[in-house]
């Protein structure tokens, strides 16, 4: 079979497997909201709502139907980008205004702080080589330190930094920074840095990560074709970055999910206007809307990104279309 229709055969199973675990999740928030105890309107709205909205939310969300009607109905006003306006929240605000720019930030946040994480990761593993007894105190030291979850090691990492600052900058007379103290409702880039640090330094996450790619990278430095072509005196970094690639993007891909899952409280610790802050402002006041509406894209990034990856593998190691052709 001709290789790019092979890729293109893979990249085809993979969407439509990515957009089915779509549906599967919007049928699963869906019909968790139909069987909740009681009117399902008065379940989702805050008392005081006008009777006129609560008819257009039903009418938005198919409850004015039967159940798989209903989320038919629902599921066509969503596959348009049409998720209602928010109740409470911004309210009269379209969900998709509100949400893809707080999506934006939290995704590129996201990112950002997992590419560190790799990046950082890749250079102590180089560092280290091969394990030995030598480094299990540096090692064990870092399992130590990264093993609390992010909003904790949040709450300990601000906690440690004002002290510090009330006890060198405010004792000397300085003018202490904008951001200070943590946490602070203000603009600046290095909310943004520390909610990164946390993300990176909590959940075990960098340790996973280090773990991972000093095991990719010793498996291809021991690999029988990076001796051969050692042997023949040629260098052997091309062949090796090359065959790093893959697995790297697997790492990166299956790690998004707990980054995302964490930056939720990070961000709403932090106050950044980011999706995860306004997910927790939505649910705290029942904005049905903006949950679902934030809900559905962090599922659909997963998806994108696990594609993405995919793809990626399919492209660069021909072992891929081989096993899915």
């Amino acid at each position: 079979m001709n290789r790019l229709l092979a890729l293109v055969l893979v990249a085809g199973r993979r969407l439509a497997g990515g957009l089915l675990l779509l549906v599967g999740a919007t049928f699963l928030i869906y019909f968790t909201i139909r069987s909740a105890p009681g009117d399902a309107i008065d379940a989702i709205t805050p008392m005081g709502t006008p009777p006129e909205v609560k008819e257009k939310l039903a009418a938005d969300f198919g409850l004015d139907q039967e159940p798989l009607a209903g989320y038919v109905t629902w599921l066509g006003r969503s596959a348009h980008g049409d998720f209602g306006e928010s109740l409470v929240t911004v309210t009269g605000e379209e969900v998709m205004t509100a949400a893809l720019p707080a999506f934006r930030n939290t995704l590129l946040l996201s990112f950002a702080a997992l590419l560190v994480c790799q990046v950082l990761a890749t250079l102590l593993a180089l560092v280290l080589g091969e394990p030995s007894s030598r480094q299990q105190v540096l090692t064990g030291a870092l399992y130590f330190f990264t093993a609390a979850p992010s909003f904790v090691a949040a709450i300990f990492f601000s906690q440690a930094l004002n002290a510090g600052i009330r006890h060198f900058v405010d004792t000397n007379g300085y003018e202490p920074p904008d951001w200070y103290p943590i946490p602070i409702d203000a603009k600046s880039i290095m909310q943004y840095v520390f909610a990164g640090l946390m993300l990176i330094a909590g959940d075990g996450l960098f340790m996973d990560m280090f773990n991972t790619v000093r095991a990719e990278i010793s498996a291809v430095r021991n690999a029988q074709f990076i001796a051969a072509i050692r042997a023949k005196g040629a260098s052997t970094a091309p062949h090796t970055l090359r065959n790093l690639v893959v697995p790297f993007i697997s790492a990166f891909a299956a790690r998004l999910p707990l980054v995302l899952g964490s930056v939720v409280i990070v961000e709403y610790f932090f106050t950044l206007d980011g999706a995860g802050y306004l997910l927790l402002e939505a649910s705290k006041q029942r904005d049905f809307p903006i949950v679902v509406g934030l809900s559905v894209l962090f599922t659909l990034s997963i998806i994108v990104m696990n594609l993405v990856a995919d793809v990626v593998r399919a492209a660069i190691d021909p072992r891929e279309v081989a096993r899915n052709g």
